[in-house]
């Protein structure tokens, strides 16, 4: 059995050591020495000389020759330059050797816990060594420890034994001549590195006690592994690579790999690991840059920088910026974007600009918008329910908002509310002219601040400045505004995949209160009720402890390293965690959140369920994953979790490059199906194409009108076997989401001729003439377009059949047939608004 040790361990390691103990043995890299980024490899991209595909085969090829010249395949890195640059002088080499290890330097950072452990040793009068399998030379390591995490450190090491000048591994019997050079026997030293085989195993072989060091459990690999992945999806090169001798950057920056290594093993709570592990990261990132930018704020103003964190979603940042020492100036205030749309209305552009582009929201919540009391909204639109009713309601509202006796009103009401909201920020913050109102919100256009920034600004004679986790203005407000995540850093299509699925965010940023929709005159607020259950909020604050968590123990990391990590790290490793947490969640991750609904925000007491797997289950075998077009659940990646990595990488993609795929793009190789339109008084027959969908199913869309009585398919003529899903009924509008498409579809019965059912929809056609008939409901009193969705998967086909007599009948209804793309759900635009 393997004697594993967990980061957090380490300083308690000679507890598991022998006695006595004279000498304690370590890896070097990822034992002591641990790097920012994901892979080795990834630091190769700072390198100036080469580039990163030149390194690898440069490193390939050094050790290929030197298993044939002298075999043994360690070489030293001086080797690798020279199959690297084999016509450069041994001076440009000796500059590259150079920049490679200053690289590795501002890449690498001591583990403050194995550091600790070092320091044990030595007061207990053991000596410390470190054995690695590298191709650094013992001078160059020592100088790399010293220049990556200072003379301290370097200075607990008494010897430095290395495989290049060894010229073998510790698996292949370095640890064995390393007990002859520190004169003692295997028995008296301890051996800890995080490789099982050269480490643990090795060491062990030569009767070496030997603790195998796991850095991350499985679930945190994967983790790394995707974030990763993500990254390179992300952006395939480093922005920060340079070809002019600065240097640049490693990829596959993740600073918090030390943080959650020490830490994580701990976490035994999903809800609070998902908060420590996950939203920490992105959180901590977030609360830094905001000080950079505050800094930065104050340097170029004279008056002082007041933090004002939007509440709700507000509530999380402001968590993690006190767990990290407030600012002097900082407080929590209600302005949705409810509140704020309401007091911007004091101007007849403003006015009309809100009607206009909010025509098509729902009448009641239309009317409280423009200001209208409970009392008008019962008088003018009342409750409709059906569409009918909310069409009639509509036409009434717009009709009142046209008179000019409303429009003074409402302008009057917007000023008072205006008055009211500015009472709020002074209750707050009292500003004095001069100061900066820093606006700290999750995001994603600003909008609030759109409709607020003059009140505020001419209020107190301040400048407004919005700072966003992420931004994603869609139009050019000339406003202040940046965002961690913003279109400085990266493209439009990366912040609007974002955008799509970010209210699982928001629901894990907020806190358990109504959403404010005015204020008193000594700006108190006034709130709705929550909606949010208690459940979902229990839930939440354990998730949010877990970040909190994470920001506490940013300020005292696991870390001893000589240099800052580079600027760009946190915020390289935050985009990766959102973007790998919003579009390939784990399954434990969603048992987090599986209960969690999403409040709509805009004065209506709307909930939305952010994923439903099993609707998802259905929708993939009618539509694919064109199933999500109109849906207005919120956290659509998370419905697929359980489907293969192709499925779940191509929705990624195409969200994160908005790619104009079509359906008829993704349905290749259709399946031709005889069938017979059955009316009140004639029949005729056409061919219907089954389309692929997903996970070898079809659906066969069949157009109906009022007048059709039933449709036969003849399965017969296709089939040997097949699985029958079954028929659904649906607007032919909603294979391009103009309407939710979260209700479930009505059932259609079918009857079978000549087909033997010999399990639930396990189909056997015993004759060419078996047919499937469908009866479609009565479409009297509907006017849109609708369709018979039928669901099948086939098992086995005919040969090949004669089918010319269906290909030129065309009494029938026309084909439903949609070039329609995955698009953003509607719900997750009006959120992201």
């Amino acid at each position: 059995m393997t004697d594993t040790i967990l980061p957090h361990e380490l300083p308690h390691a000679l507890e598991r050591g022998p006695a006595p103990m004279r000498v304690l043995s370590l890896d070097c890299f990822d034992t002591l020495l641990w790097r920012d980024c994901y892979a080795p490899s990834d630091l190769f991209t700072g390198l100036v000389h080469v580039t990163t595909g030149q390194r690898a085969v440069a490193e390939t090829n050094a050790r290929k020759a030197a298993l044939h010249l002298h075999r043994s395949n360690e070489v030293t890195i001086e080797a690798i330059y020279e199959h690297a640059m084999p016509n450069a002088t041994d001076r440009v080499r000796a500059a590259a050797v150079a920049a490679e290890l200053e690289a590795e330097a501002r890449t690498c950072f001591a583990f403050a816990p194995t550091v600790e452990l070092m320091r044990c040793a030595k007061a207990q009068g053991a000596k410390v060594i470190i054995v690695s399998d590298t191709y650094l030379s013992a001078a160059q390591l020592r100088d790399l420890i010293a220049a990556a995490a200072g003379d301290e450190v370097a200075g607990l090491i008494d010897r430095i034994f290395v495989s290049s000048e060894a010229g073998l591994s510790k698996s292949q019997g370095l640890l064995a001549k390393v007990i002859k050079k520190m004169k003692c026997k295997p028995g008296e030293i301890l051996h800890i590195g995080d490789n099982k085989v050269a480490d643990y195993d090795g060491a062990r072989a030569l009767g070496v006690p030997a603790l195998h060091l796991l850095q991350f459990d499985e679930q945190l690999e994967q983790q790394f592994r995707f974030e990763r992945n993500c990254q390179q999806i992300i952006t395939n090169a480093s922005p920060a690579q340079t070809r002019d001798g600065a240097g640049g950057s490693a990829r596959g920056q993740m600073p918090q790999r030390a943080f959650l290594a020490q830490h994580a093993p701990q976490i035994s709570d999903p809800a609070n690991r998902l908060g420590f592990n996950v939203l920490g990261p992105v959180f901590h990132a977030y609360d830094a840059w905001l000080r950079e930018e505050a800094a930065q704020i104050a340097a170029r103003c004279k008056g002082q920088v007041h933090w004002l964190f939007m509440m709700r979603d507000g509530h999380l940042p402001h968590i993690v910026h006190q767990a990290a020492g407030a600012a002097p100036s900082t407080a929590c205030v209600e302005i949705s974007r409810f509140v704020a749309i309401g007091a911007s209305l004091t101007s007849r552009e403003a006015y009309e600009k809100q009607v206009a582009l909010e025509a098509d929201l729902n009448p009641p919540t239309l009317a409280r918008q423009m200001l209208l009391n409970d009392k008008e909204v019962a008088a003018v639109v009342g409750k409709p329910l059906s569409e009918a009713q909310k069409i009639a309601a509509s036409y009434r509202l717009h009709d009142e908002l046209r008179l000019p006796k409303r429009r003074r009103t409402t302008r009057a009401r917007a000023a008072q509310r205006a008055e009211r909201l500015v009472a709020h920020v002074r209750a707050a913050v009292d500003p004095q002219p001069g100061d900066v109102l820093m606006l700290v919100d999750l995001g994603y256009n600003g909008s609030v601040q759109d409709r607020v920034d003059t009140i505020l600004s001419e209020a107190f004679n301040v400048e407004v400045a919005g700072r966003y986790m992420l931004m994603r203005e869609t139009t050019a407000s000339g406003l202040d505004k940046k965002g961690l995540f913003d279109a400085r850093h990266y493209d439009l299509e990366l912040l609007e995949a974002i955008c799509g699925n970010v209210a699982v965010i928001e629901q894990l940023a907020t806190c358990a209160m109504g959403s404010v929709v005015d204020f008193t005159q000594d700006g108190s607020p006034i709130r709705k009720q929550s909606s949010i259950k208690g459940a979902q909020s229990t839930v939440r604050d354990r998730v949010q402890d877990g970040v909190r968590q994470f920001a506490q123990i940013a300020t005292t990391p696991p870390i001893i390293r000589r240099e800052g990590v580079n600027p760009h790290s946190w915020r390289e490793a935050g985009i990766a965690a959102l973007k790998r947490l919003l579009f390939l969640p784990h399954s434990q991750e969603l048992d987090v959140l599986k209960r969690f609904e999403h409040d709509a925000n805009m004065g209506s007491n709307r909930m939305v369920g952010l994923f439903d797997p099993q609707s998802a289950h259905e929708g993939m075998r009618r539509r694919g994953l064109f199933y999500m077009q109109g849906s207005s659940r919120m956290f659509l990646p998370a419905e697929i979790e359980a489907e293969d990595m192709n499925t779940r990488l191509s929705l990624m993609a195409q969200k994160r490059f908005a790619l104009g795929f079509s359906f008829a793009d993704s349905m290749a190789h259709d399946i031709a199906i005889p069938v017979i339109y059955l009316g009140a008084r004639d029949s005729s027959r056409t061919l219907i194409e089954a389309k692929r969908t997903h996970d070898g199913y079809c659906v066969a869309r069949l157009p109906i009108t009022p007048e059709t009585r039933g449709i036969a398919l003849n399965f017969g003529l296709v089939f040997n076997w097949l699985e029958l899903v079954g028929a659904t009924l649906s607007p032919i509008s909603a294979l391009e989401g103009q309407y939710h498409n979260d209700t479930p579809p009505q059932s259609v019965p079918v009857t079978l001729d000549g087909i033997t059912d010999h399990a639930s929809g396990l189909l056997e056609c015993t004759d060419p003439g078996a047919t499937a008939l469908v009866i479609p409901p009565e479409l009297s009193e509907i006017t849109e377009p609708h369709m018979v969705e039928v669901v099948m998967r086939p098992l086995r086909q005919c040969p090949q059949s004669d089918l010319s007599p269906y290909r030129f009948d065309a009494q029938v209804p026309a084909s439903p047939a949609r070039n329609f793309a995955i698009s953003q759900p509607e719900a997750a635009k009006d959120a992201a608004a």
